[in-house]
Protein backbone atom coordinates (compact mmCIF):
# COMPACT_ATOMS: atom_id res chain seq x y z
CA UNK A 1 0.00 0.00 0.00
CA UNK A 2 1.15 3.54 -0.68
CA UNK A 3 3.20 4.82 2.29
CA UNK A 4 1.76 8.31 1.99
CA UNK A 5 -1.78 7.00 2.25
CA UNK A 6 -0.84 4.83 5.22
CA UNK A 7 0.40 7.82 7.20
CA UNK A 8 -2.48 10.09 6.25
CA UNK A 9 -5.12 7.47 7.07
CA UNK A 10 -3.44 6.54 10.35
CA UNK A 11 -3.13 10.14 11.52
CA UNK A 12 -6.62 11.16 10.39
CA UNK A 13 -8.15 8.32 12.41
CA UNK A 14 -5.96 9.09 15.44
CA UNK A 15 -6.77 12.81 15.54
CA UNK A 16 -10.48 12.18 15.05
CA UNK A 17 -10.40 9.81 18.01
CA UNK A 18 -8.47 12.15 20.34
CA UNK A 19 -10.20 15.40 19.35
CA UNK A 20 -12.29 15.64 22.53
CA UNK A 21 -9.31 14.80 24.76
CA UNK A 22 -7.15 17.31 22.91
CA UNK A 23 -9.77 20.01 23.37
CA UNK A 24 -9.58 19.47 27.13
CA UNK A 25 -5.78 19.56 27.24
CA UNK A 26 -3.90 22.51 28.69
CA UNK A 27 -2.34 24.80 26.11
CA UNK A 28 1.30 25.72 26.29
CA UNK A 29 2.15 29.35 26.80
CA UNK A 30 2.56 31.55 23.73
CA UNK A 31 6.22 31.64 22.76
CA UNK A 32 8.20 34.73 21.63
CA UNK A 33 8.52 33.40 18.07
CA UNK A 34 4.73 33.49 17.70
CA UNK A 35 4.66 37.14 18.75
CA UNK A 36 7.53 37.89 16.38
CA UNK A 37 5.70 36.19 13.50
CA UNK A 38 2.50 38.15 14.15
CA UNK A 39 4.39 41.45 14.16
CA UNK A 40 5.67 40.75 10.65
CA UNK A 41 2.17 40.29 9.18
CA UNK A 42 0.62 43.50 7.79
CA UNK A 43 -2.51 44.90 9.40
CA UNK A 44 -5.49 42.89 8.21
CA UNK A 45 -3.15 40.39 6.56
CA UNK A 46 -4.08 36.85 5.59
CA UNK A 47 -3.02 33.78 7.59
CA UNK A 48 -3.16 30.10 6.62
CA UNK A 49 -3.04 27.86 9.69
CA UNK A 50 -1.83 24.41 8.62
CA UNK A 51 -3.20 21.99 11.19
CA UNK A 52 -5.58 24.29 13.06
CA UNK A 53 -6.77 21.62 15.51
CA UNK A 54 -9.51 22.76 17.87
CA UNK A 55 -8.94 26.43 17.03
CA UNK A 56 -7.47 27.22 20.45
CA UNK A 57 -5.48 29.13 21.20
CA UNK A 58 -4.18 30.27 17.83
CA UNK A 59 -7.27 30.83 15.65
CA UNK A 60 -8.74 32.94 18.44
CA UNK A 61 -5.52 34.93 18.80
CA UNK A 62 -5.19 35.54 15.06
CA UNK A 63 -8.76 36.85 14.88
CA UNK A 64 -8.17 39.10 17.89
CA UNK A 65 -5.21 40.58 16.03
CA UNK A 66 -7.46 41.39 13.08
CA UNK A 67 -6.02 38.94 10.58
CA UNK A 68 -7.95 37.30 7.75
CA UNK A 69 -7.73 33.68 8.86
CA UNK A 70 -8.19 30.24 7.31
CA UNK A 71 -7.50 27.10 9.33
CA UNK A 72 -7.18 23.68 7.73
CA UNK A 73 -7.05 20.31 9.44
CA UNK A 74 -7.14 16.67 8.39
CA UNK A 75 -9.56 15.78 11.19
CA UNK A 76 -13.29 16.37 10.73
CA UNK A 77 -13.76 16.11 14.50
CA UNK A 78 -11.13 18.77 15.13
CA UNK A 79 -12.83 21.05 12.61
CA UNK A 80 -16.21 20.45 14.27
CA UNK A 81 -14.83 21.46 17.67
CA UNK A 82 -12.92 24.43 16.23
CA UNK A 83 -16.09 25.86 14.72
CA UNK A 84 -17.69 25.77 18.18
CA UNK A 85 -14.62 27.22 19.92
CA UNK A 86 -14.02 30.03 17.42
CA UNK A 87 -17.27 30.50 15.47
CA UNK A 88 -16.07 33.62 13.63
CA UNK A 89 -13.05 31.87 12.13
CA UNK A 90 -12.96 30.06 8.79
CA UNK A 91 -12.06 26.38 8.93
CA UNK A 92 -11.78 23.75 6.21
CA UNK A 93 -11.23 20.00 6.39
CA UNK A 94 -8.13 19.51 4.26
CA UNK A 95 -4.86 17.59 4.53
CA UNK A 96 -1.73 19.69 4.28
CA UNK A 97 -0.59 17.23 1.61
CA UNK A 98 -3.43 18.57 -0.58
CA UNK A 99 -2.61 22.28 -0.29
CA UNK A 100 -3.24 24.08 -3.58
CA UNK A 101 -2.97 27.83 -3.01
CA UNK A 102 -1.08 30.28 -5.19
CA UNK A 103 0.49 33.29 -3.43
CA UNK A 104 -2.64 33.96 -1.38
CA UNK A 105 -1.30 34.41 2.16
CA UNK A 106 0.87 36.95 3.98
CA UNK A 107 1.70 34.27 6.52
CA UNK A 108 1.56 30.50 6.85
CA UNK A 109 1.50 29.05 10.35
CA UNK A 110 2.34 25.43 11.17
CA UNK A 111 2.45 24.54 14.87
CA UNK A 112 3.43 20.91 15.57
CA UNK A 113 1.89 19.62 12.35
CA UNK A 114 4.65 18.93 9.82
CA UNK A 115 6.26 16.45 12.23
CA UNK A 116 3.32 14.20 11.25
CA UNK A 117 4.93 13.82 7.81
CA UNK A 118 7.73 11.55 6.67
CA UNK A 119 10.70 13.28 4.95
CA UNK A 120 9.38 12.86 1.39
CA UNK A 121 5.96 14.21 2.32
CA UNK A 122 7.63 16.97 4.33
CA UNK A 123 9.52 18.16 1.26
CA UNK A 124 6.37 18.07 -0.87
CA UNK A 125 4.34 20.07 1.66
CA UNK A 126 7.23 22.55 2.02
CA UNK A 127 6.98 23.33 -1.71
CA UNK A 128 3.21 23.78 -1.42
CA UNK A 129 3.61 26.13 1.54
CA UNK A 130 6.10 28.24 -0.38
CA UNK A 131 3.65 28.44 -3.28
CA UNK A 132 0.89 29.52 -0.87
CA UNK A 133 2.88 32.52 0.34
CA UNK A 134 2.84 35.94 -1.25
CA UNK A 135 6.18 37.52 -2.14
CA UNK A 136 7.99 38.46 1.07
CA UNK A 137 5.45 36.45 3.08
CA UNK A 138 6.32 34.78 6.40
CA UNK A 139 6.30 31.18 7.58
CA UNK A 140 6.15 29.98 11.20
CA UNK A 141 7.13 26.35 11.77
CA UNK A 142 7.34 24.52 15.08
CA UNK A 143 8.53 20.93 15.38
CA UNK A 144 10.24 18.61 17.83
CA UNK A 145 13.97 18.10 17.73
CA UNK A 146 15.41 14.67 18.55
CA UNK A 147 16.34 14.22 22.20
CA UNK A 148 19.57 12.44 21.23
CA UNK A 149 21.50 13.64 18.18
CA UNK A 150 22.73 10.17 17.24
CA UNK A 151 19.21 8.72 17.16
CA UNK A 152 17.95 7.18 13.90
CA UNK A 153 15.10 9.61 13.26
CA UNK A 154 13.18 7.14 11.11
CA UNK A 155 12.94 4.53 13.87
CA UNK A 156 10.07 4.54 16.35
CA UNK A 157 8.03 6.98 14.26
CA UNK A 158 4.77 5.25 15.15
CA UNK A 159 4.03 6.51 18.64
CA UNK A 160 1.08 6.53 20.99
CA UNK A 161 -0.43 9.89 21.91
CA UNK A 162 -3.47 10.09 24.18
CA UNK A 163 -4.08 6.39 23.58
CA UNK A 164 -3.94 6.52 19.78
CA UNK A 165 -1.16 5.35 17.47
CA UNK A 166 0.05 7.90 14.92
CA UNK A 167 3.08 8.80 12.83
CA UNK A 168 5.30 11.50 14.31
CA UNK A 169 8.96 12.24 13.53
CA UNK A 170 11.50 14.63 15.03
CA UNK A 171 13.44 16.90 12.65
CA UNK A 172 16.82 18.52 13.15
CA UNK A 173 17.61 22.18 12.51
CA UNK A 174 19.87 21.11 9.66
CA UNK A 175 17.20 19.01 7.97
CA UNK A 176 14.68 21.86 8.07
CA UNK A 177 17.09 24.44 6.70
CA UNK A 178 18.29 22.08 3.95
CA UNK A 179 14.68 21.83 2.77
CA UNK A 180 13.45 25.41 3.08
CA UNK A 181 16.47 27.56 2.29
CA UNK A 182 16.93 26.19 -1.26
CA UNK A 183 13.21 26.78 -1.90
CA UNK A 184 13.69 30.51 -1.44
CA UNK A 185 13.08 31.17 2.24
CA UNK A 186 15.46 33.03 4.51
CA UNK A 187 15.68 32.30 8.22
CA UNK A 188 14.73 35.21 10.48
CA UNK A 189 14.54 33.56 13.87
CA UNK A 190 14.96 30.26 15.72
CA UNK A 191 13.53 29.65 19.18
CA UNK A 192 13.90 26.58 21.39
CA UNK A 193 11.97 25.47 24.45
CA UNK A 194 11.61 22.22 26.38
CA UNK A 195 7.99 21.44 27.18
CA UNK A 196 6.47 18.80 29.44
CA UNK A 197 2.79 17.87 29.46
CA UNK A 198 0.64 14.94 30.55
CA UNK A 199 -0.61 14.49 26.98
CA UNK A 200 2.69 14.62 25.10
CA UNK A 201 5.43 14.08 27.68
CA UNK A 202 8.78 15.87 27.26
CA UNK A 203 9.15 17.67 23.92
CA UNK A 204 12.17 19.52 22.60
CA UNK A 205 10.41 22.21 20.60
CA UNK A 206 12.21 24.15 17.88
CA UNK A 207 10.50 27.07 16.13
CA UNK A 208 11.56 28.72 12.89
CA UNK A 209 10.34 31.97 11.36
CA UNK A 210 11.21 32.27 7.68
CA UNK A 211 10.54 34.91 5.05
CA UNK A 212 9.94 34.19 1.39
CA UNK A 213 12.31 35.99 -0.93
CA UNK A 214 10.46 38.56 -3.03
Amino acid sequence: MDKKLDIISLNRKAWNNVAEKYDNAKYSKINPAFQFFCKQIPEGGSILDVGSGTGLPFAKLFLEKGFNYLGIDISSQMIKIAKKNVPLANFKELSMTDLDFNEEFDGVFSHFTMLLLNPDMFKDVARKILKSLKSNGFFYLSLNEPSVKTTDLDEDVICEIMGEKMYSRAYTEGEVQEIFIPLGLKKLQIYRETQNSKEFGIEYMIVFVFQKNG
